[in-house]
């Protein structure tokens, strides 16, 4: 019979209490949250000392170990996407760290490595969390994540050359990536009061998000505010640019609520000389009622995917000229069963159309003049996305 498990004793601090609402709720680990306490390693520590000789006694963990790694190890493809004159798409070999991107010339090109971030580390944990290409496709921004850090750096590489330019964000974290029109500006967020060392082991709350304006060829010291909230420390913000290239929309939550405020500005007005401080957004939906995702634009008229008296979701179109709520068309009504989980358009006149159904993904092509469906089904799956 095996010997009893003796678990080491995690020290009760009675002390610490939390007031919520009124009502005292006790927090007696709250010492734990600080990794770099000593108390916190050695308890740490004394729980690895008692359960990796059980883990690795284990008679059966080389099977279980053998059976994974065959059950892991076969190609992975991404979904192909163009950006600019150019095609792109991930794929994993089978036990690479991180999938690599490749690119194509056109369609019947040999692809070659655009990105492997299995490069970037000797231990295969820096990973590409996201990508942003500007609209011509010349230039891309990768959001570089470390061991799975919320915290990110910012890149930058020519496509054509595959080279890396001197810009490096950092201080990054929860951010959006938009290049502006002309590909010489990059809008971005970052808590700059945050400590320089935040390897994914900080504690402390970030506050205070900005919205950042970056010059591309100087340095992030010189970068410019173009939106804050010091009167809400909890908002967040994300800045898209439209389709069209014309506006700057800005999307503002206060928490993991599907529900956000809308602003935009019209970047024409602007002129060439670049942003210089706070952008006179303008205050479309300025409040948090429901959640409004852009997905195009026609000129001014706007198309949105919203859950306003919607929980299933539905489409919406909103005239900037005319913007009022009772202006407001709905182009696809919500669906009486099944969720509307993603949206994009397409050829410049569909929309594809992803719904939940009965725990499987439904594809459907829809007009974007209209809202019509235009095709039964294109596919019945489970779908990641476009």
């Amino acid at each position: 019979m095996s010997a009893k498990l003796e678990y080491p004793a995690a020290r009760r601090d009675e002390t610490v209490t939390n007031d919520f609402h009124g009502i005292t709720i006790q927090d007696p680990y709250r010492w734990l949250e600080d990794p770099d306490s000593t108390e916190t390693k050695t308890f740490v520590n004394e729980q690895n000392a008692l359960s990796n000789p059980y883990i690795h006694s284990y008679q059966h963990r080389e099977l279980v170990n053998k059976t994974l790694t065959k059950m892991w190890n076969y190609p992975k493809f991404g979904c192909p996407h163009k950006r600019g004159p150019r095609y792109f798409y991930g794929h994993n070999s089978g036990l690479q760290n991180q999938s690599v991107t490749y690119m194509m010339d056109d369609l019947e090109a040999e692809p070659q490595i655009f990105i492997d971030p299995n490069t970037f580390s000797e231990d295969g944990t820096v990973s590409v969390s996201s990508k942003k290409f500007t609209k011509d496709g010349s230039l891309c921004a990768l959001s570089l994540s470390s061991s799975g850090s919320d915290w990110k750096t910012i890149k930058f590489i020519n496509v054509e050359t595959k080279e890396y330019l001197p810009d490096v964000l950092k201080k990054v974290k929860f951010s959006c990536l938009a290049f502006t029109p002309d590909n010489k500006g990059f809008f971005y967020n970052c808590f700059p009061s945050a400590a320089d060392n935040h390897e994914g082991e900080e504690v402390d709350q970030n506050l205070n998000q900005k919205l950042f304006f970056h010059r591309m060829g100087t340095d992030q010291s010189e970068d410019i505010i173009c939106a804050e909230f010091p009167d809400n420390p909890h908002w967040m913000s994300a800045a898209s640019v439209s389709d069209c290239q014309n506006y700057l929309l800005l999307e503002i939550s206060e928490s993991c609520k599907p529900v956000n405020k809308l602003y935009y500005y019209d970047m024409r007005s602007h002129g060439s000389e670049g942003f210089t401080g706070l952008i006179p957004f303008i205050k479309l939906i300025d409040k948090f009622d429901a959640e409004y995702d852009y997905i195009t634009n026609e000129g001014t008229v706007f198309t949105f995917k919203t859950n306003l008296d919607a929980s299933r979701y539905r489409v919406i179109t909103i005239d900037f000229e005319n913007p009022g709520p009772e202006n407001w068309k709905t182009l696809i009504p919500e669906h009486p069963t099944d969720v509307l989980e993603n949206i994009t358009c397409v050829n410049q006149d569909k929309l594809i159309v992803i719904y939940m159904h009965d725990v499987k993904n439904e594809m459907y092509v829809h007009d974007l003049a209209t809202g019509e469906r235009k095709q039964s089904s294109l596919w019945k799956s489970a779908l990641s996305g476009l």
